[in-house]
């Protein structure tokens, strides 16, 4: 009789603890918000790089911090003041060299691509289940890894996310190398834990900059260099003196001059910088061999590792670039054929990173238009495909830009692909995300020819966060328009599926001042508070471009002071 009551008190005090693990989690996946979590897959520069993370000498090595850049500057001075006077091109090669391996030496990785274990990544896993319209997850990462490891640390953070928030599944936004990570996560992971996906200014093809700059095809442009310099900065009063600046020191000959002495630089010093810094630094980095695009790999991975690299590395180098850059199409397609809506947004009309051979490839300024869009055929900076060019790929739909500077029909996706004229990389506002809500929760699959208010080809209305549909050439507006009123039923009703409050500002992924993700478009949990803001390029990287043209000045001037007192162009 004992033993029969000691069986059932054992029978029902099991079932009541299965009761009690299984209720909370049944109401966890009966989530009815409406609202699937977004997962953000952050640009290059997600995650703090720390070196020796808790001891005294704990310092963050990436981004480094302005105290760093600044002490950089003044390493580098003595260097350009000795150099206008002995021109010792390897002696300042020398000095430069030292100067940056103080700060960027220690993000080196070992022989075969793997990290030193004095460098840790800040990342956590969030812990606030709450999620809408307007809070995603922000996912940060090691931009120097493997782009299949962090494949595998997404795979994680997406698990977890879908048992915080009681969601089977997710959706994904890619911005710049985020889009390499989601890639690498499609090819081995697959889709079946995402219903749509944004892949946002990604060089899921590469970018020519790396693979001209792993081929050592430099070359400097003055009329590039200007324009790189002037396109990003806004028209409030600073941008407006900045660019006066600009064109006036064009127009008396300085950035001329620099050219010249960049030339010089680079005809002596280029293969000792290349030995010495770039190929040990940045060529021992998966993550930024993923950059590289197929017309230049193999080359590319001559001209650094020649019969020297380690097979371990030229495995993992392989392994993405020939199963994820090589098979983009393939694996984009196939999503779309799971059911997942796929969208890609490419900028374009922005000058190009004016340091390479390509350097008038159409591009958002970072990414080229022909590798982010995955296929299009793109004319030149400033160019047009021509009066007699005709759609390359006849599919019964027109996927020709209305400034003819785009063929959209040899994308991999040319339903699926949108392009933002005079859009910065990865640099977005509040138009964008009505563009990225609308494509996200939208009842229907949505297309280039979905909705009037979101065709193929966009203007990028920056002075009033707005996104306005192309014209044709001959009637493209000057200045921004209001939207016609035929479209205000549409509008209407489109706002109701974006719920977007009118007070809300949304600020860029790369803004300067403030490194933690806005609240109102990005979640972070407390133990992420401390990650930076993402993006590559154009926001706290300001500081850095300021520096360096205040450095390129300073040493400018310098050389030329030398030059003229070496042949006495001053008066006595």
């Amino acid at each position: 009789m004992n033993s029969i009551l000691k069986k059932t008190a054992c029978m029902v005090l099991a079932l009541i603890m299965s009761f009690l693990i299984v209720v909370p989690a049944f109401a966890a996946n009966g989530c009815s918000c409406g609202y699937t979590p977004v997962v953000y897959v952050s640009a290059l520069g997600s995650a703090k790089l720390c070196l020796d993370k808790g001891s005294e000498n704990e310092r963050i090595i990436f981004r480094p911090e302005k105290d760093a850049t600044l002490r950089l500057v003044a390493d580098i001075i003595p260097d350009v003041a000795r150099f206008a006077i002995d021109k010792n091109y390897d002696a300042f090669g020398d000095g430069v060299i030292e100067a940056l391996y103080k700060v960027y030496g220690p993000l080196a990785m070992d022989e075969n691509g793997n990290s030193s274990e004095r460098v840790t990544a800040v990342t956590s896993l969030p812990d606030n289940p709450e999620h809408s319209i307007n809070k995603s997850y922000y996912f940060a990462y090691d931009f120097r890894s493997d782009p299949f490891e962090t494949a595998d640390r997404l795979n994680e953070y997406i698990q977890h996310v879908k048992s915080l928030t009681g969601h089977d599944k997710v959706m994904l936004r890619a911005s710049s190398m985020g889009g390499v990570i989601t890639m690498a996560y499609f090819q081995r992971y697959g889709t079946e834990d995402v219903t749509a996906c944004i892949f946002q200014c990604c060089p899921i093809s590469g970018t020519a900059v790396a693979g001209e700059l792993f081929t050592k095809q430099l070359m400097l442009n003055k009329d590039a260099l200007t324009r790189y310099a002037s396109q990003a900065l806004d028209d409030d009063f600073t941008g407006m003196l900045l660019k006066f600046l600009i064109e006036a020191l064009d127009y008396v000959g300085l950035f001329g001059q620099l050219i010249e002495l960049g030339d010089d630089l680079i005809e002596h010093l280029m293969d000792k910088f290349y030995d010495e810094f770039l190929i040990p630094v940045l060529g021992s980095m998966p993550g930024i061999w993923s950059f590289v695009p197929d017309e230049y790999y193999e080359q590319a991975k001559d001209a650094t590792f020649g019969e020297k690299g380690s097979p371990a590395l030229m495995e993992r180098l392989d392994n993405y670039h020939y199963n994820v850059q090589c098979k983009a199409g393939e694996i984009l397609r196939n999503a779309v054929d799971s059911g997942i809506r796929i969208m890609i947004v490419a900028g374009y009309n922005m000058q190009r990173t004016p340091l390479v051979v390509s350097y008038k490839n159409d591009s958002d300024a970072t990414v080229d238009t022909k590798y982010a869009s995955v296929g299009a055929t793109v004319a030149h900076i400033d160019e047009t495909l021509g009066s007699g060019y005709r759609q390359a790929c006849d599919c019964g739909h027109s996927h020709i830009s209305q400034d003819g500077r785009i063929d959209a029909s040899t994308c991999a996706l040319p339903e699926n692909t949108w392009f933002i004229k005079n859009m910065l990389h990865s640099k977005i506002h509040g138009g964008m995300m009505e563009l990225y809500n609308w494509f996200f929760y939208s009842d229907e699959y949505c297309n280039v020819f979905s909705s009037p208010l979101y065709p193929q080809f966009l203007q990028n209305d920056k002075a009033n966060n707005a996104l306005i549909p192309m014209k044709s050439v001959s009637s493209l507006p000057e200045v921004s328009k209001p939207r016609s009123e035929k479209h205000e039923d549409i509008i209407t009703t489109e706002k109701k599926i974006l719920k977007q409050d009118s007070s809300e500002e949304y600020i860029s992924e790369n803004q300067a001042e403030n490194p933690q993700q806005d609240s109102s478009e990005e979640y972070i949990s407390e133990n992420q508070a401390e990650n930076p803001q993402t993006g590559a390029y154009f926001g706290s990287a300001f500081f850095y471009i300021t520096v360096a043209c205040a450095t390129a000045l300073i040493c400018g001037a310098a050389v030329l002071a030398g030059r003229r007192k070496k042949n006495n162009v001053y008066p006595d």
